[in-house]
């Protein structure tokens, strides 16, 4: 056989399966969808002004409904096509069953040449009412920063905003004081976070948020040591004397992000106790000067305490 009578073949094939497919999606078919359920809250009037109303439980997010139509319509039904839009109305406090209709979906697609014959499930949706409130949350970062070695995390791990606004039911919100983030984990950390993360909501979504997503931030530098000198060492509980210590300066060896200690001030709040000096404690203190970096040694660690 030649090539040119395969071709012909595989031609002819090609349009008998064109032809089908033609006439068969032209034939009308029955077909069950998925629509997106849009629950409402009570609209706001006057009288209702000061105690707004909104749903506070779990409704479905999807209708099953059946519709009917040519297969080629059928065939270009997408998610978003249809929604049925539910307006509640309600007072707080109460429950209420409400029956779904066809005439409360919405096709948004106008060229699409659909019936909608019958919603098949859920056929009725029950609502609960509750007083609508707002409050601010602090914001928690979920993060877990894992830290490359000879680096280390300078401050803390900072959300951008701190606070973030929830409105949702008083039952749920009057509860919650945070948010957290969705969970994320770095590994190898060697330079600065800055990462965009959303904030963690339950399936439900009985609340809102504003907004929705916080920048995260991480100092991350590498980790140095670095000598001080001239570091000068306080008398407490000296009373009325007039004390200095013997050598008054010491020098300091510091550990921490590199940043942090190549630009510490010589004055670390080193300090020798009068009391303890005179009952034979001659080392000396450092007082609590954060987390940002650790104090390794002090040269000489022990001094005298003499008149000024």
């Amino acid at each position: 056989m030649k090539i040119g009578d395969w071709g012909i073949k595989i031609g002819a094939i090609l349009l008998a399966c064109f032809l089908w497919f033609h006439a068969v999606t032209e034939h009308s078919y029955t077909r069950e969808i998925s629509v997106r359920l849009i629950v409402e809250d009570p609209s706001l009037d006057a009288a209702a002004a000061n105690q707004p109303v909104i749903v506070a439980n779990r409704v479905p997010e999807d209708v099953n409904v059946l519709v009917t139509g040519r297969g080629k319509d059928l065939l270009q039904l997408e998610k978003d096509d249809f929604v049925l839009r539910l307006q509640t109305e309600g007072k707080i406090a109460s429950r209420r069953t409400y029956r779904l209709q066809l005439n409360q979906i919405e096709q948004r697609n106008a060229e699409l040449n659909v019936q909608l014959e019958e919603i098949i499930a859920p056929t009725d949706v029950e609502i609960q009412f509750d007083r609508r409130v707002e409050k601010d949350l602090l914001v928690v970062p979920n993060i877990d920063l894992q830290i490359a070695p000879a680096h280390v995390r300078v401050g803390s791990l900072l959300a951008e905003p701190r606070f973030v606004r929830i409105v949702g039911p008083e039952s749920v919100v009057e509860m919650m004081t945070t948010i957290a983030t969705d969970s994320l984990v770095l590994v190898d950390v060697r330079e600065d976070v800055d990462r965009v993360v959303t904030l963690r909501q339950p399936a439900e979504k009985l609340w809102t948020l504003e907004p929705s997503t916080v920048r995260v931030r991480a100092d991350v530098q590498i980790l140095a040591d670095n000598d001080i000198a001239n570091v000068p060492v306080k008398i407490y509980n000296a009373g009325e004397r007039s004390l200095r210590a013997d050598p008054e300066y010491v020098t300091v060896k510091v550990r921490g992000g590199v940043d942090v200690v190549s630009s510490l001030d010589p004055h670390l709040r080193l300090y020798v106790d009068f009391l303890a000096f005179q009952s034979g404690e001659r080392g000396v203190q450092k007082a609590d000067h954060g987390t940002d970096f650790e104090i390794l040694e002090i040269n000489p660690a022990q001094v005298n305490v003499v008149s000024r």
